[in-house]
């Protein structure tokens, strides 16, 4: 039986260019058409969506990502965190360490999630499973508005440039040991992705790319594609076009890859876990 849940729920701008807050729907529960496809206009309109106050199981973050499209494997690489009762739901923990005991701090730099496959994900998707007393945001940049921001002859020079995408770049500035000996050991095809990125959805521009993943832009040697993209990554990066996500329990938080950067920040005490279930949803091939 479905239950409609439109006219309990309530989305709230957290800002003029990014992040909504949506209250009063348990995902849990059966969600109808219309109010899904208002979770979904609301993610591509705001970039980044908080829904507050739900309490799931990993089955049921599944089964709640779901609606906002088709979950997808995330790093094949990795499947050692994934949950047993729901293997396309990863574990995201402070706790992860690398080959050498070392504790990883994955997202640590302004980036969107897998450019080197060939289908991105559309949107991650997280839920807060155990939370530092202070610190540990998760930050959003619109990079939409970022790129309307920028200057005519800088949008007419990136306009049509490709990034040359890998599992680690030669000159990523963030090393995760772990990922460094996969690139070593597979040697990945290199997958071409623009730098401006068209939104299907809604037919906007956005700057698009992963620093630690971006080997070159096509025609510039590494060196020089890094320094471009610092560029534009400190053009962009403006008060205005950032959400920073205070966490909470409770808290599913999901972002629109195609039109943003984001980071996670590290500035609470290593003692303390943080620690979320992470879903990424299917996309398309960029343009």
């Amino acid at each position: 039986m479905t239950v409609t849940m439109t006219s309990a729920m309530k989305i709230t701008k957290l800002s003029p260019h990014i992040g909504a807050e949506v209250t009063g729907i348990d995902l849990r529960q059966p969600i109808d058409a219309e109010t899904r496809r208002r979770l979904n206009e609301a993610v591509v309109e705001n970039i980044a969506l908080v829904v507050r106050d739900q309490h799931f199981d990993a089955p049921q973050f599944l089964a709640a990502a779901s609606l906002f499209g088709e979950p997808s494997e995330q790093d094949p690489n990795k499947r050692r965190y994934s949950v047993s009762e729901a293997p396309l739901v990863r574990v995201v923990s402070s706790r992860h360490t690398d080959k050498n005991g070392n504790r990883v701090k994955p997202g640590a730099r302004w980036h969107t999630d897998h450019t080197n496959m060939e289908v991105p994900p559309k949107y991650t998707i997280l839920y807060a499973l155990e939370l530092p007393e202070s610190g540990g945001n998760t930050n959003v940049a619109n990079t939409r508005a970022g790129y309307e921001s920028l200057p005519e002859d800088l949008k007419k020079r990136i306009d049509g440039m490709q990034t040359v995408n890998v599992y680690v770049a030669s000159v990523a500035k963030h090393h995760d040991t772990d990922r460094e000996a996969i690139q070593a050991t597979i040697k990945p095809k290199p997958i071409l992705q623009p730098l401006v990125r068209t939104n299907p959805d809604n037919g906007t521009k956005a700057i698009y790319f992963h620093p630690n993943k971006t080997e070159n832009i096509v025609g510039m040697d590494p060196e020089a594609s890094q320094a471009l993209l610092d560029e534009l990554v400190e053009r962009l990066l403006q008060p205005q076009f950032i959400y920073s996500h205070k966490w909470r329990k409770g808290d599913m938080f999901l972002w629109d890859n195609r039109s943003s950067l984001h980071k996670a920040s590290f500035d609470y005490d290593p003692a303390q876990h943080r620690m979320h279930y992470r879903v990424h949803i299917k996309g398309e091939r960029a343009i």
